[in-house]
């Protein structure tokens, strides 16, 4: 590949990597709204209000009903792993284009 070739592939992998650092902030924004859902909560609570108001001890079941919450919210924090993976590969192959294009420029001055 010439140095032509060589810097028109260097702009494409900046664009390349551009555009998959926003798509990791696409996926983290998404993923973080697990966060916000109080569905399982407010089940857990309320049924946790009515067992406490009946005598009924459930606290080893709600215990298990949070720990399955953080499960699932640490899961679908993950999902962005793969994302972030491929922009790390995309910015790992410009800096590697882009130190060999420095070296072809500098052998040829």
């Amino acid at each position: 590949m010439d140095l032509k070739e060589m810097k028109l592939k260097l702009d494409q992998l900046e664009k390349l990597k551009d555009d998959l650092k926003y798509l990791v902030g696409q996926v983290n924004d998404k993923t973080r709204e697990i966060k916000y859902i109080n569905t399982p909560s407010d089940i857990y609570m309320h049924v946790e209000s009515l067992a406490e108001s009946n005598g009924i001890d459930i606290t080893y079941e709600v215990d298990e009903v949070r720990s399955a919450v953080n499960s699932l919210e640490s899961a679908i924090y993950n999902l962005v792993e793969p994302f972030e993976d491929k922009a790390r590969d995309a910015e790992n192959d410009y800096d590697d284009l882009a130190w060999e294009i420095e070296d072809q420029e500098y052998a040829a001055a």
